[in-house]
């Protein structure tokens, strides 16, 4: 009795199993069928990147593939194949660059691409108008080499100007140390693109690079500026964040007085009305006061005295 209960409950699940497995069948059938029978959205062919483009990367069958693009999807500048024309073809036979960065899957444009025959591709990566600056670099001053092609970057200029300016204001010296105003670093560009770092262009390329050179890409002022910075002091590259809607910071400089307490006290220092300090210094015990031996006066008597007796003598 017992081997006839549990045949039938295996048999009962083994029924169920395939029931399941059946209506799962069927259900996918029927989706099948209606999706087949929804009207289609008309497509164009597109062509996009079939992997990471860098700037400087050569369009080829490789890299560029043509997918299928809803019609209604397609923007002004996208290459789109027809029966007259095929891109990609042009592309092989012509060779062009990229100017921007794709990345896999992006429609490619003719806005972002470069022809290669042209001289030098760099040239095509500059926006019209543009120019491309270099500027040294070292661990110390582009961000310990994290600075990579892509990325935004603000200008630090410190220098040492300010003494002069105020000594040319005819001030005495004396009080020219007691301002304190000796250096100052202030932020002198934002958001400026870096184009390359020696001489990698790529975008996609991790971790730190520590380069000697910068390529920024910067106005015909700008390029003016940055090199007047360069001789007035020190730059320094500082890495922007990705995200944007930064708050405003104000001003965009700083001198030494507000680094240093000290020297933003200086005068006070001087005027002996400095605020004491707040580190607890040991007592410092009054030295003894010397006092001289007392001199004797002339009317003074020593007695001498031998034996017994004594001497008296002036």
């Amino acid at each position: 009795m017992r081997v006839v209960i549990i045949g039938l409950i295996f048999a009962a699940v083994m029924l169920a199993g395939g029931t399941a497995y059946l209506l799962r069948d069927y259900l996918s059938a029927q989706q099948a069928e209606i999706a087949a029978m929804a009207p289609k959205a008309p497509t164009l062919k597109v062509l996009v990147t079939a992997a990471d483009m860098p700037l400087g990367t050569v369009v080829n069958t490789n890299n560029a593939v043509w997918v299928d693009w809803p019609e209604d999807g397609i923007q002004d500048g996208y290459l789109v194949k027809t029966d007259a024309a095929d891109p990609l073809a042009q592309f092989e036979k012509e060779k062009f660059v990229t100017r921007r960065a794709f990345v896999k899957g992006e429609p490619i444009t003719m806005a972002r691409l470069y022809k290669a025959s042209d001289p030098g591709f760099l040239r095509g990566a500059l926006k019209p108008g543009m120019r491309a600056f270099a500027v040294r670099s070292s661990p110390e001053t582009a961000s310990a080499g994290f600075i990579l092609p892509g990325d935004r970057v603000d200008i630090m200029l410190s220098h040492g100007m300010m003494s002069t300016v105020i000594q040319s204001k005819g001030l005495d010296p004396s009080v020219t140390a007691g301002l304190g105003l000796q250096h100052t670093t202030e932020t002198i560009m934002k958001d400026l693109r870096v184009l390359a770092v020696d001489q990698q262009v790529s975008e996609f390329e991790g971790g730190a690079m520590l380069g000697k050179t910068v390529l920024l890409e910067v106005t015909p002022k700008q390029a003016e500026l940055l090199s007047a910075a360069k001789a007035m002091g020190a730059i320094t590259l500082v890495l922007r964040s990705a995200e944007t809607g930064e708050p405003d910071y104000g001003r965009s400089f700083s001198t030494d007085v507000e680094v240093s307490p000290m020297l933003s006290n200086f005068s006070k220092f001087l005027e002996g009305n400095a605020p004491k300090s707040s580190t607890p210094q040991a007592a410092v015990k009054a030295a003894p006061v010397y006092t001289p031996p007392r001199r004797m006066k002339k009317s003074s008597k020593i007695t001498v005295y031998r034996g017994t007796t004594g001497t008296a003598a002036q």
